[in-house]
């Protein structure tokens, strides 16, 4: 199966007010906006749609505490999706919608959907090059300061599940997807949807109470500098840090998660690795969330100090002058 990536995920909300202000604050574009409902779009126009959660379009709940609903996979071609509705519906019930969308729910009674991506091909940012010993690719350029991020795509989303070994079978078997590395034991499973992809774009967790229930999205920005100045800007503006900033071990990541109100968590990252049909599957023993993180974000405290500026250097010609006058 050839994907295109995540098209679309989907919320309830109780209070439209604060979902439009969470996700305008997180760097999305507002692309449509009806009585009940609000729609988003990152860089490579992938969507978040929010409904009312009264709404009789949206899914059911998986978990009370949680608004999410569902989630959307782009195929490239018609084919593609009609071989996998007809495959799935041999053993659960399929619905195609008026769109063209093909909706069922997996194994761990997540609600899915597939389509025919209808996005344009959008050209990727550019990030600015990177400066190592004996290799200058920066040259009369300055790395630049981000003053809010700007997500370019969805790259994953990750799901408690009560069996991961089933989950997994179900999206490698089923849906064609890649087993990329795996926690033994049935603690957690990286997948990807296609050979050659970043390192995971599903990510299963054994769930601890039993039940389905999304953990977080992540949305690829630039750089690392965007991770922290997006990070940083996201939670001035009041939002609570989950965990990070931080860089996973697994899939080699930076990281800033952020608490979601509509359950879950979101996370801001960069720099995954890509992988081919050479990666070998690793299966670990020890949990490796992180080489290394904080745990409630960055601290911005003033230390006192007088540094250079404008400002700085008026006082210090004022003290010496006042020291000068005073001199007898």
């Amino acid at each position: 199966m050839d994907y295109v990536g995540l098209e679309s995920v989907s919320f309830g909300s109780e209070d439209l007010k604060q979902s439009r202000q969470f996700f305008t604050d997180w760097g999305l574009q507002k692309v449509g906006q009806g009585r009940d409902s609000l729609t988003f779009q990152v860089g490579n126009e992938s969507r978040v749609l929010v409904r009312s959660d009264q709404s009789p379009k949206l899914a059911p709940k998986l978990h009370p505490d949680s608004q999410f609903r569902s989630f959307e996979l782009g195929l490239k071609r018609q084919k593609d999706l009609e071989a996998l509705a007809a495959d799935l519906s041999k053993d659960r019930a399929v619905h195609e919608d008026a769109e063209g969308r093909v909706h069922f729910q997996d194994d761990a009674g997540i609600y899915v959907s597939l389509s025919v991506s209808k996005r344009l091909h959008v050209k990727p940012p550019q990030g600015i090059a990177r400066n190592e010993p004996g290799r200058r690719a920066r040259v009369d350029r300055i790395s630049p300061v981000y003053a809010k991020a700007a997500p370019w795509q969805m790259g994953h989303i990750v799901f408690f599940v009560p069996n991961t070994k089933e989950a997994e079978s179900f999206y490698i078997k089923r849906l064609g997807f890649c087993l990329s590395d795996r926690y033994v034991g049935g603690a957690g499973v990286f997948l990807r949807w296609a050979q050659r992809s970043e390192h995971h774009n599903l990510f299963l967790i054994k769930s601890p109470h039993g039940k389905a229930m999304l953990h977080h999205i992540a949305f690829e920005v630039r750089d690392q500098h965007e991770v922290f100045g997006g990070g940083l800007a996201f939670s001035n503006k009041g939002w609570a840090t989950e965990v990070g900033p931080g860089r996973h071990p697994i899939s080699s990541a930076y990281f800033w998660y952020f608490k979601n109100p509509h359950g879950g968590s979101i996370e801001y990252f960069c720099d995954p690795d890509f992988v081919t049909e050479q990666w070998k599957p690793h299966q670990y023993r020890v949990n490796r969330f992180s080489e290394w993180h904080l745990p409630h974000g960055i601290q911005q405290v003033d230390d006192g100090k007088k540094r250079p500026s404008l400002a700085v250097a008026v006082e210090i010609e004022k003290n010496r002058t006042h020291k000068t006058t005073e001199t007898p």
